[in-house]
């Protein structure tokens, strides 16, 4: 590698997200511009990779940013109603009473792809340098220790790379996989949350309502739920989410969504109006027991890279935020590392360590053990739980009806091709990411399993086709980079990388 193609910073971050651009600003404001920061972000804009519900607890932000500053954050209304419901196939259930630590009037609706550019006005105004459409393919070694990343034909050395790009990050697992000793006890655990906006008729009465649900049409053994939030008076964000360690290798993320919207429940929030955004992404949510060390030689892990995400509070933003800040820090102080203690809401993981493992024994013995762990203290259960592991969860079953889903039934009601529409997605020429690392293998999948990635991915990118040379055909231009091939095929046959040139969805309200 010649002189020319090596680009030397101080400090190089890895996503535009919120824990990385926190990094960014708080590391700037220490380091008074005497340092080269250097966020790399493989989206074409700000934010177009960003998706989320979201509430979100804006006190992070107040830690983060100065009052002018705080203002051009654009943060929706806050929460005025907040209820759960049990769904049934045909009713639903109001649940009288909600765990403090679930409750959520008072805090605000925002949306992710929308602070995440604001966030990034502020960092560049600072004089962090942001480049878009840049994707940090592996990690550059020095020995065991980080030196920077390879991108598209050129090196970035830098004295600090802070992974930040995500659930299923793969330069985390890469610096994991190189230093298995920072892994917590229990495995990573995620789910892949699909999520839409509908524009309805105006309902001003509407705007700050939030509603969560369980139950159908997820069972008693698929964790997740649903979200409908009113962000005006004319949208709802809705979304469905299910844990990826679900045995049913028939089970269809996008068809499970559908199902969902056409609850009757959800259906009053939404009637009379029309799909105007798609999206999905993977969200962290093993909890206290499956976080890693923070720190290694050369590298920092922040946000939802870390699993930095509250499973039973469904928050992660503040965490995101307080972990940036203490990643710049950590840099500052120019010791390279963040204890547990430098991130102060992560008391609330400690205290529900075995939330999410309980629900491995299906909704019933998931939800006694929240009830028990909220009465404690966080005191019992005791112990440490362990959740299922998700490439090996799936259990052989019968033959599916149809391996493709249905198509559009209405506005509201859109098959996969329809809604990817909805997602903006930018497919420069030559963006094939995906390949498979044994076409044969695909084939004893296809007879156990009846290929679960035809099903579990929400854009399609999979088709079987069992008279083809090749069994599994791929769409790599559907792709809206969930990663969830990555951890739910059950013979890891699937290698995704991350896309070049601004490939993928540009989620501009999400």
């Amino acid at each position: 590698m010649s002189a020319s193609s090596q680009i030397r910073v101080d400090v190089l971050i890895v996503g535009a997200g919120p824990a990385g651009l926190a990094c960014a600003i708080h590391l700037q404001r220490l380091a008074q511009g005497h340092r080269r920061i250097v966020v790399l972000e493989k989206s074409a804009q700000i934010g177009g990779h960003l998706l989320s519900g979201a509430v979100i607890r804006p006190d992070s932000l107040a830690q983060l940013l100065t009052p002018n500053e705080l203002q051009r954050i654009p943060l929706g209304p806050p929460v005025t109603r907040d209820t759960f419901h049990a769904l049934g196939p045909g009713g639903a259930l109001r649940l009288p009473f909600v765990p403090p630590k679930m409750r959520m009037r008072g805090m605000r609706l925002a949306s992710f792809s929308q602070i995440g550019s604001a966030l990034a006005d502020v960092a560049s105004q600072l004089g962090v340098e942001i480049l878009t459409s840049q994707t940090a393919d592996s990690l550059i070694w020095e020995q065991d220790r980080v030196a920077g990343v390879n991108t598209q034909g050129d090196q970035i050395l830098a004295s600090t790379t802070v992974l930040a790009e995500g659930a299923g990050g793969l330069l985390a697992r890469e610096l994991l996989e190189r230093h298995p000793d920072l892994r917590g006890p229990n495995p990573p655990s995620h789910s892949l949350g699909l999520k839409e906006i509908i524009e309805i008729p105006s309902n001003p009465q509407a705007v700050g309502t939030v509603a969560h649900t369980f139950g159908f049409p997820l069972g008693l053994d698929i964790y997740g739920g649903g979200f409908l939030y009113h962000f005006d008076e004319t949208h709802v964000a809705l979304g469905l989410a299910l844990a990826l360690d679900y045995r049913a290798p028939v089970a269809s993320a996008h068809e499970l969504f559908r199902q969902w919207k056409r609850h009757p429940f959800v259906q009053k929030h939404i009637a009379g109006g029309e799909t105007v955004a798609y999206g999905a992404k993977l969200v962290s949510e093993g909890g206290w027991y499956s976080l890693p060390q923070f720190s290694a030689p050369g590298a920092l892990l922040i946000g939802d890279a870390a699993g930095l995400v509250d499973t039973m509070e469904l928050k992660g933003f503040h965490l995101a935020i307080e972990s940036g800040i203490a990643a710049a820090q950590a840099v500052r102080r120019g010791d390279g590392v963040i204890s547990r203690a430098d991130i102060p809401s992560l008391e609330g993981l400690r205290r529900t360590r075995n939330y999410r493992a309980a629900f491995r024994w299906g909704l019933p013995a998931g939800i006694a053990a929240a009830g028990l762990n909220w009465l404690t203290g966080g005191m019992l259960p005791a112990g440490r739980w362990t959740p299922r592991e998700e490439r090996s969860s799936l259990r052989p079953g019968k033959r599916p009806a149809a391996l493709r889903g249905e198509p559009d039934n209405g506005p509201l009601d859109l098959g996969v091709e329809s809604a990817l529409f909805r997602a903006h997605l930018q497919i420069p020429n030559g963006a094939e990411h995906i390949t498979l690392r044994d076409a044969d293998i695909c084939r004893d999948c296809l007879h156990r399993y009846h290929a679960p990635c035809t099903r579990f991915c929400p854009a399609s990118v999979y088709a079987a086709d069992p008279q083809a040379a090749t069994a599994i055909q791929i769409r790599a231009e559907n792709c809206l980079q969930c990663r969830c091939c990555t951890l739910k095929c059950p013979y890891d046959n699937i290698v995704w990388r991350t896309p070049r040139h601004g490939a993928g969805p540009n989620y501009a309200n999400m």
